[in-house]
């Protein structure tokens, strides 16, 4: 939990989206898939998902974007 000038809260969403990718890659590529892996951090876009999926994602976690763009995000990213 980070606190900032305006409150407690965390770090999600664009700023880690880049880096949770390649921390992701890097897991996938170590372990060869012997545990599930979940990608997560700045999924709105099914482009977005689609780096997670291809980074080693078996799963996608998509708080924030849900929490931005409600449920519809869930058709959206299936697509």
């Amino acid at each position: 939990m980070l606190t900032s000038i305006t409150g407690a809260g965390c770090l999600s969403d664009n700023p880690l989206k880049f880096n949770s990718t390649k921390v992701l890659q890097y897991i996938a590529n170590k372990i060869i898939r012997k545990i599930t892996l979940i990608g997560s951090g700045g999924i709105f876009t099914k482009t977005d998902a689609i780096k997670k999926i291809n980074a080693g994602a078996n799963l996608l976690q998509v708080w924030t974007g849900f929490v931005y763009q409600g449920p519809t995000i869930v058709k959206q990213l299936c697509k």
